[in-house]
């Protein structure tokens, strides 16, 4: 008899499941404050270095795990560079499912630092292209004793610019890291650029990584 009664709580056991926590963890990574939401529910927020958790009571059983999929939405400010982002999570059983937020985006800044050279162009373009693209000062012009700044998507980029007699200046596999700022200084003690051209049509040939080329200004 307690055979019987052995076997069957062991059956039972087997088609019921005994019930275990999935758990998951929302991390802010970032340096400022973001926002998700849990499967489309209302926004919550956390500051810089914050975390939230959740949890849920999972099964398992002899037929497998219950898992139960979890989509995050989240967003920020202007390290972010849409207006928001989607992950879908799947949550087990005695496991800790992590999502950890902070913007794709870094900054390049360009100072001139020079006593009456003017920066007349500037060109940003990823490391990956073989060749600049456009002038992104246009009609504008860079004086002495001031800076500009574009935000970028990370990855590596290349940066040239041009001073008022034409001398080209160039910072080649530059790596934008998630909200950083890059600063490129424009002294007159500056390395000039012989083949800007040739120089970038080669890094691009050695340089694999493809990155789409978003860069807006600030």
């Amino acid at each position: 008899m307690k055979k019987i009664l052995g076997l069957i709580f062991i059956l039972t056991l087997f088609i019921t499941g005994c019930t275990d926590e999935g758990f998951l963890r929302i991390i802010s990574n970032s340096s400022e404050d973001v926002w998700y939401r849990v499967n489309y529910g209302l926004d919550e927020w956390l500051s810089p270095g914050e975390s939230d958790s959740y949890s849920w009571d999972l099964s398992t059983s002899i037929f497998g795990d219950e898992d139960k999929s979890v989509t995050v939405t989240y967003g920020g400010g202007e390290w972010f560079w849409y207006e928001s982002y989607e992950v879908t999570k799947t949550i087990k059983p005695g496991s800790t499912a992590r999502v950890e937020i902070i913007g794709d985006s870094g900054e390049i800044e360009i100072v001139n630092d020079t006593y009456e050279t003017s920066i007349y162009y500037i060109y940003i373009s990823p490391s990956s292209s073989p060749d600049w693209g456009e002038d992104l000062l246009g009609s504008a012009i860079l004086y002495p004793n001031y800076y500009i700044s574009w935000l970028v998507t990370t990855g590596y980029w290349d940066i040239m610019f041009v001073d008022e007699d034409g001398w080209q200046y160039t910072f080649m596999n530059q790596l934008i890291n998630p909200e950083t700022v890059n600063t490129y200084t424009f002294v007159d003690y500056l390395r000039r650029t012989s083949d800007p051209v040739g120089e970038k049509i080669a890094n691009s040939q050695r340089y694999s990584e493809k990155i789409e080329g978003k860069c807006r200004r600030k």
